[in-house]
């Protein structure tokens, strides 16, 4: 081969170009930014438009449906989703992955806009929002002690002020902490008795609290800029405000009402371990090092540590970048323990020196792999690492044949620069061909749609350019070192036990040649009876199960549950969880917050109200958990079981991209009401299917409402408007913002309202005293009455249809997709009204969107194969041949996960079917086309089958063997860390990949014992048939380089065959 001969020729700028490698590659990989997943961007767009105090059923007509109507022609969503709610509409977008979000965000404004004619005048502008799901919180702290939480507060904030300067943050946010206020508490007596309204009151504080400019003034030679400065210095200052001048004196603000530095009411309260706590979440930018931003961060707190009051503790809850790290050391540590595998294996066979200039193959093509990677600005993330374990054993495989047939043509008497153009050009194409076929199984997992796409995209991409660069060493560095370095070894150089094992495998093969039918049918009955044991018992899952770094127990009490009714029901279940907590790293509790977690999108932000909670378990390293995550959570499951009141939801972080609940079951039609019912049926009869845990409804009933209701004609004769009314009422209750209180950078509101005690008492509402326009007391109660009831609830759509949505989880101990069969088969009689639909979604619709497409790409990723092997041997029968042995690895596959007990993963499973279709014909190339050199120079036929076999038996066994090693420690779980000098037993990432390293080692360990028996035979049957039907005798099909064979190789031949 050209290429070969050029770099034998030229082998001092082959060793120049390694050095450069070595040096480009080592650089890349140092650089290389660290993330756990793949940096996958979701485009998601959000529209809100409020319209205060509008009913939900009205907000949904009048604002939600014109604009979903001009949204829906936008091509690339995947699906719209909206939320009507009283005085706001709000619509969630989610585009395809491979939608450009600046183009999609200039598509909505433009929708928008177009419907703004059909919204109400009165109804606040659209707000279009883009989330960026890249931009996720890296690092999560609380801060706990004997503090008061103000000065917890007080100290996160400095914190997060420090820590905002670093290039990389995106945002740092509070959480639990208290917010200062300044509070003026109006006496309801007083402020009635003169006559003084709350208006009034606001206008004066809002009025004074300004500072006003005046311009410039020339005075003489100079320009004098004016200003009238009112801003208040201090709080005390609100005290001498004058409200009114009355004929008996002048009323200040002190009269009526009295100032208060205090702060704000709380919203939520977070916990540590279950003590107060004020949590700090770090986001980065998109595209920034985690590692490198965790690092300074670690090192900003370390530096703030020494000035902080004593007894304050920083307890860092989630840390992203020693997840990252422990990930990648754990990925890295397999790979070189499958390299160590590797090179004992090339060792014991070929020798040192030999040795040495195939196992190079590994290191050289990963550093370009590393270059390449760098320069297309991918991170190296848990996706890339795997792909190059994957990869491990392949990229051996090139060098191994090359390597190995030089070393037979030095032992049939060439020198060394002939041995190494001689042995390189005989298997030059038939390697080329190998390398394209495995690169062909890749290439159709580029056109993955959707996020599983975007995440899987780096495995092929990775995994062809190792290949590839494995093909570059093969062709030009193997044979620029052989030429160099390799010495002419003896007659007794091969083992003895070499010779015994090709005795074996030749007679093997001459008696499965004999009885040709019996070895064909038997191989296809061991296909059939493994795949029937197996799919009969096998289970389906869509995505591995993993024990989780973090879990969240989400509580949804009803809704209008107060503060503090919501913290008493978290305790209880912080209580359960208090036996398992010596198994934790920590205990985070969230009162009336969700909290940001580490999947936690910026911009989607972290959901707050009175009656919702979370509570986050972070668990230790795997390899350090006395429980395992999975049996806590299991015990804390059947522990909350007992508890009513509230819905409660336990979630486990996962590994992968995100999808739905496993059970998700959508309910569409026109009639709310109806849909509400519909849900409740439904879940009445799931409820009770085996394994189906915390199942639940969207469906919102409305919180509990004091409503105010005018008369409208008293109120005018009085001098009174709705407006003031409703205007004076909430004031009253929840504080009307009058003016922003400035102390250094800091602004804090200064509300007005009136004090605690009167607020909690219904009662002192109707006894208020209003004051009309004209000065007038009127009482409440003549104008208006107060009503309980319960106020309308959330109208939700998806894809502009109004639907409620039934879900539930699986419990960890039942096979999702049977449990997923048990609820449809329950629902399949289920009697549904006219024009009313039914749909599974959620994670079910992931899956078989997964599920089809890794179907079409194997077979797609056959045809491509088999071209290339038409184009190679110009044959349909031979490629034919070939092709078995993907059938058979199929089997071997099967076997694997039987003797695992593992069940069929649609997407790892799948991916390794895939994956060896392109690696198992491999060896039945070099195999076949080794036969046909022998046939064009003259030999029989079944003497030319035995005699490839043996010869080719060593680079065949050799090159699966690598690839099988490569995997191991990722198939088994077990790896040594070679920092620690420790082994190490199992794995967050080996639980991931584990099932897909499975199917590779066994789908290839079967289909290459197989290859080496079935695909001779087969080609003894092929040729055979040929010469039965009187068909022209089949014409080998060698490509344009065939080698002469000389009398050493005859007898060598001869020697193998005795």
């Amino acid at each position: 081969m050209i290429i070969s001969n050029v770099a034998i020729k030229r082998s001092t700028t082959v060793f120049v170009l390694l050095v450069l490698i070595l040096i480009a590659g080592v650089f890349s990989y140092v650089r290389l930014p660290r993330e756990s997943n793949p940096e996958v961007v979701i485009p998601y767009i959000t529209v809100n438009v409020p319209y205060e105090g509008v009913a939900p059923e009205d907000i949904e007509s009048l604002i939600t449906i014109p604009i979903e109507r001009r949204l829906a022609g936008l091509s690339g969503v995947k699906e719209m989703k909206s939320t009507s709610v009283e005085g706001l509409s709000f619509i969630f977008l989610e585009f395809e992955p491979d939608i450009d979000i600046d183009d999609a965000l200039q598509k909505v404004r433009d929708k928008v806009d177009l419907a703004e004619p059909d919204i109400p005048e009165e109804a606040d502008d659209p707000v279009i929002k883009e989330i960026n799901t890249a931009e996720f919180p890296i690092m999560i702290m609380s801060l706990s002690g004997k503090l008061p939480l103000s000065m917890l507060d007080q100290i996160a904030e400095d914190i997060e002020d420090r820590i905002e300067t670093i290039e990389g943050v995106l945002d740092v946010e509070v959480i639990g902490g208290v917010e200062r206020e300044i509070q003026i508490e109006v006496d309801p007596e007083r402020v009635a008795q003169y006559g003084i309204s709350f208006g009034n009151l606001i206008s004066v504080v809002a009025q004074e609290n300004v500072n006003t400019p005046g311009g410039t003034m020339d005075l003489g030679e100079a320009k004098f800029l004016m200003r009238t400065p009112g801003e208040f210095k201090n709080p005390d200052d609100i005290n001498d405000l004058v409200v009114k001048q009355a004929p008996e004196g002048t009323v200040f603000l002190r009269d009526v009402a009295t100032v208060h530095d205090g702060f704000k009411d709380i919203e939520t309260i977070s916990r540590l371990n279950g003590e107060p706590s004020v949590a700090l979440t770090v986001i980065k930018r998109s595209g920034a090092n985690i590692i490198q931003i965790a690092d300074e961060v670690n090192a900003e707190i370390a530096q703030m540590l020494d000035g902080l009051p004593k007894g304050l503790t920083v307890t860092v809850t989630w840390n992203e970048a020693d997840y990252i790290r422990d990930m990648v050391s754990e990925l890295e540590n397999s790979i070189l323990s499958g390299l160590i595998l590797v090179l004992v294996v090339i060792f014991m066979f070929l020798g040192f020196s030999n040795a040495v200039s195939v196992a190079l193959a590994m290191p050289v093509s990963m550093l370009i792999t590393f270059i390449v990677l760098y320069m297309a600005g991918i991170t190296l993330n848990l996706v890339v690492l795997f792909s190059l374990i994957l990869a491990l054993g392949m990229l051996v495989d090139n060098g191994i044949v090359v390597v190995e047939n030089i070393y037979r043509h030095r032992q049939e008497g060439f020198g060394k620069i002939e041995a190494a153009k001689a042995g390189t050009a005989e298997v030059a194409w038939p390697i080329t061909t190998s390398t394209l076929t495995t690169v062909a199984a890749f290439l159709p997992l580029f056109f993955w749609p959707g996020i599983f796409g975007e995440f899987m995209y780096y495995l092929p991409y990775t995994v062809i350019v190792a290949l590839l660069a494995s093909l570059f060493y093969g062709l030009v560095v193997n044979p620029a070192l052989a030429s160099v370095f390799m010495t002419a070894p003896g007659k007794k150089a091969r083992p003895v036990r070499e010779h015994r094992f090709m005795k074996l495998y030749a007679a093997v093969l001459r008696t499965a040649l004999r009885w040709r039918a019996v070895t064909v049918m038997l191989s296809v009955g061991l296909l059939v009876t493994i795949a029937t044991v197996y799919l009969s018992t096998a289970e389906t899952i869509f995505m591995p199960e993993t024990e989780p770094p973090q879990a969240y127990i989400d509580i949804e009490c009803a809704e209008g549950t107060n503060l503090e009714t919501s913290n008493l029901y978290t305790r209880r279940i912080e209580e359960m969880i208090a036996p398992y907590a010596p198994y934790m790293e920590s205990v985070v509790a969230n009162v009336g917050s969700l909290g940001v977690t580490p999947d936690s999108s910026h911009g989607a932000g972290s959901s707050k109200a009175n009656h919702i909670s979370r509570i986050s378990l972070d668990f230790p390293k795997l390899e350090l958990c006395q429980k395992m995550p999975s049996e806590i959570l299991r015990g804390l499951r059947e522990s909350i079981k007992g508890l009513s009141g509230a819905e409660i939801q336990i979630e486990q972080m996962e590994m992968g991209p995100p999808t739905g609940p496993p059970i998700n079951v959508e309910i569409s039609g026109d009639d709310f009401p109806t849909l509400a019912r519909l849900a409740q049926e439904v879940k009445q009869q799931i409820k009770d299917v085996p394994g189906l845990v915390d199942l639940r409804d969207d469906y919102n009933k409305g919180k509990p409402e004091v409503r105010v209701v005018v008369d409208r004609q008293e109120a005018w004769r009085m001098g009174l408007s709705t407006q003031l009314i409703g205007l004076t009422v909430q004031a009253a209750i929840n504080g009307r913002k009058a003016a922003d209180f400035r102390e250094g950078d800091e602004e804090y509101d200064v509300t007005v309202r009136f004090p605690k005690a009167f607020r909690e008492n219904l009662a002192n509402i109707n006894t208020m005293n209003l004051i009309s326009i004209d000065g007038r007391r009127v009482p409440f109660s003549s104008v208006a009455r107060i009503e309980q009831g319960a106020g309308l609830g959330s109208i939700k759509r998806i894809d502009r249809n109004r639907t409620v949505t039934v879900s539930a989880d699986v419990h960890p101990d039942y096979n999702q997709q049977r449990v997923l069969e048990a609820v449809q088969a329950k629902l399949a009689d289920f009697s549904l009204p006219a024009d009313y639909l039914i749909d599974y979604t959620g994670e079910n619709e992931d899956m078989e969107e997964t599920e089809d497409f890794l179907i079409q790409a194997f077979v797609v990723a056959v045809f491509l194969i088999a071209l290339i092997l038409i184009s190679e041997f110009n044959s349909l029968t031979q490629p034919f041949i070939i092709l078995t042995s993907v059938i058979l690895s199929l089997a071997g596959v099967f076997l694997g996960l039987y003797i695992c007990r593992m069940p069929f993963g649609i997407l790892m499973t799948g991916v390794g079917c895939i994956s060896l279709a392109g690696v198992v014909v491999n060896n039945a190339i070099v195999l076949i086309d080794y036969t046909n050199q022998l046939r064009e120079r003259g030999m029989s036929l079944n003497e030319a089958i035995v005699t490839a076999g043996v010869t080719r038996f060593r680079p065949v066994m050799l090159t699966a063997v690598t690839t099988v090693l490569g995997l191991v420690p990722m198939a088994i779980g077990v790896s040594f860390d070679f920092r620690k000098l420790t082994w190490i037993v199992g794995g967050e990432t080996s639980q991931w990949w584990g099932s897909m390293a499975v199917a590779v080692i066994f789908g290839l360990s079967f289909a290459t014992l197989l290859t080496l028996i079935v695909v001779p035979t087969l080609y003894s049957a092929m040729a055979g048939l040929s010469r039965a039907v009187g068909a022209a005798k089949a014409e080998p099909k060698r490509l344009e380089h065939p080698m002469p064979a000389p009398e050493a190789v005859k007898e060598s031949l001869a020697e193998d065959q005795v």
